[in-house]
């Protein structure tokens, strides 16, 4: 049913319809009729004799069950049920307006530095009426209609959908505590909501963090909240205009909440998309019966990759950058003179800084950089850069752009060639193991000859290009799943288990050596090395036989 609204001091009607077969007997009872912890107002057999501030009517003939409460106070605001017997129960609220125009009193508590996002809601006669922000004791602040204007750091908008006026308050400071009304203006008088904001010291919340996120996997950001208090848990995302509000009904499904540690639970996002790039905040919700307050605690920086690129030295390779359909349209003239298509970047480093590097750009083509063509498809909004004859010096990490307002990031890995005249080759390595103590000789095609028994061991050289780079040594059937999931043995970690990494600089060499070799030790490993980013790598096979071989 609508709200019911009454003032302090006055009085109000309450009428509680039911169905007719429900003649005999009903109540109003506040809390859930027919349950231990509702508290009794008043039955239609009942009369003003017992309670003088409320009288009762039942008009059996028009199934109208019908309570007058007089003499108003603020502590009568509340949830109540019209019921009959167990078998109907009919929800109403009753709203109390003090005389001054008050609503009610809540409390909101945020952080110094912090962001604190407040919806406050009327009762739906009122969701067309002009809404106000008072601020401490200053004049009141209009809110305009579904569109959000700022105040310095204040920033407010009027949901008429909704009924509801939001305010959102960033970089808070202590100077920002104190007295708030959230209000409606109705006919010559105002109704408001009395917001006492309480700021708190943060120091144990994290400051900003950064997270990078592959399209079409998932990605986890650490949150914070009040140990204190059992709230909701709470992630949104920043517009255009750097407010936070909520992440869209439709989107809810890909995100997740789970505690971790006291105070601490973490937001996963699933199935990432271009769209989800961009800064988040985390905090916990608290609902009161006419408002809502998120408290935001954690911002993170949400940088989306694509996954990694892998190409062959000499090879050709194809950059697929992805962007928003926003940008496929042309940059006019107000008068409707198109000047151009909106250009999109390939970079090496992060485009529009001064160390990027520029590969090609989408209004440019092959005559200017031979080794290099572009397409841009606006049907499809994809950027395409082919590169052909691939060198060790092309790997390291790229990025698709348009403007400077979208940058997305990819990483090229280069595999070497086979041969001796190359810096890394491939390394075909054959181990024939036998049950028994005997040794053996075996010849492969690359010329290189081990010796290896059960519970033996094997050393594995792989020469690199560059001194001041980290060396690995992993397992996987793709260079990208290898150093990410993998068990690599690194230079800062020389021993691993039953791997083990040395270094001899002067040779350009580093050289890995398995022991207690078992016949699962079979399968794809890559030498790598690392700098900044860029990783080049060299695929090794391991071919484990038993039994003999015979010369």
């Amino acid at each position: 049913m609508p709200p019911v609204i009454g003032r302090e001091g006055d009085s109000v009607e309450i009428k509680c319809p039911y169905d007719e077969k429900h003649t005999e007997e009903a109540c109003l009872r506040s809390g859930k009729c027919l349950r231990k912890d509702a508290q009794n107002i008043i039955r239609s057999d009942e009369d003003h004799d017992k309670n003088p501030k409320i009288s009762v009517k039942d008009d059996t003939e028009l199934n109208l069950f019908t309570v007058n409460m007089t003499e108003l106070r603020a502590e009568d605001a509340g949830k109540y049920w019209c019921a009959v017997r167990d078998v109907f129960n009919l929800l109403l609220e009753l709203m109390i307006i003090m005389k001054d125009g008050q609503i009610t009193s809540v409390q909101v508590e945020a952080y110094i530095s912090k962001s604190v996002f407040i919806k406050c809601k009327f009762p739906e006669e009122f969701k067309e009426n002009k809404k106000f922000i008072q601020i401490h004791s200053s004049q009141k602040i209009p809110v305009e209609q579904n569109q959000w204007i700022r105040h310095d750091r204040v920033h407010v908008f009027d949901d008429t959908s909704a009924g509801v006026s939001k305010v959102f308050i960033s970089d808070l400071t202590a100077a920002d505590g104190g007295t708030y009304r959230c209000g409606v203006n109705i006919a010559d008088d105002h109704l408001f909501t009395e917001i006492t904001l309480k700021i708190s010291q943060g120091d144990h919340f994290r400051e900003s963090s950064e997270s990078v996120a592959v399209i079409g996997e998932s990605v986890k950001l650490s949150c914070n909240y009040p140990e204190k208090q059992q709230l909701i848990k709470h992630i949104c995302k920043e517009n255009e205009e750097k407010i936070c509000q909520s992440i869209s009904s439709s989107e809810k499904q890909r995100f997740e909440f789970s505690d971790s540690t006291a105070g601490v639970y973490t937001a996963s996002i699933s199935n990432v998309s271009l769209k989800d790039a961009g800064v988040y905040w985390c905090g916990a919700e608290t609902r009161h019966e006419h408002l809502t307050s998120v408290s935001l605690t954690n911002k993170h920086q949400l940088t989306l990759t694509m996954p990694p690129v892998i190409g062959r030295e000499g090879d050709s390779v194809e950059i697929k950058c992805p962007y928003d359909e926003k940008h496929t349209e042309e940059t006019c003239l107000r008068s409707g003179k198109c000047l151009s298509k909106v250009v999109k970047y390939l970079c090496k480093g992060k485009c529009f800084t001064k160390d990027a590097q520029n590969i090609i750009r989408s209004d440019e083509d092959n005559v200017i950089k031979p080794k290099i063509s572009v397409k841009d498809d606006t049907e499809l909004n994809l950027f395409t850069v082919n590169m052909t004859e691939l060198r060790a010096e092309d790997a390291g990490k790229y990025w698709c752009a348009v403007r400077d307002v979208f940058n997305l990031l990819l990483e090229l890995m280069i595999i070497m060639k086979d041969g001796e005249d190359v810096y890394l080759r491939r390394i075909s390595v054959f181990l024939l193991i036998l049950l028994s103590n005997s040794s053996y000789l075996m010849l492969c095609s690359s010329a290189v000859i081990h010796e290896a028994s059960v519970g033996g061991s094997a050393s594995i050289s792989c020469k690199h290009i560059r001194k001041q780079t980290q060396k690995f040594f992993c397992r996987g059937d793709q260079p990208n799943i290898c150093i990410r999931d993998g068990a690599p043995v690194s230079s800062n970690n020389r021993i691993n288990g039953r791997f083990s990494l040395t270094e001899e600089t002067s040779a350009g060499v580093f050289t890995v050596k398995i022991s207690d070799l078992r016949e699962e030790d079979s399968g794809k490993y890559w030498c790598a090395e690392e700098s900044s980013g860029s990783f080049i790598f060299t695929e090794v096979q391991l071919h484990l036989t038993r039994g003999k071989t015979l010369f």
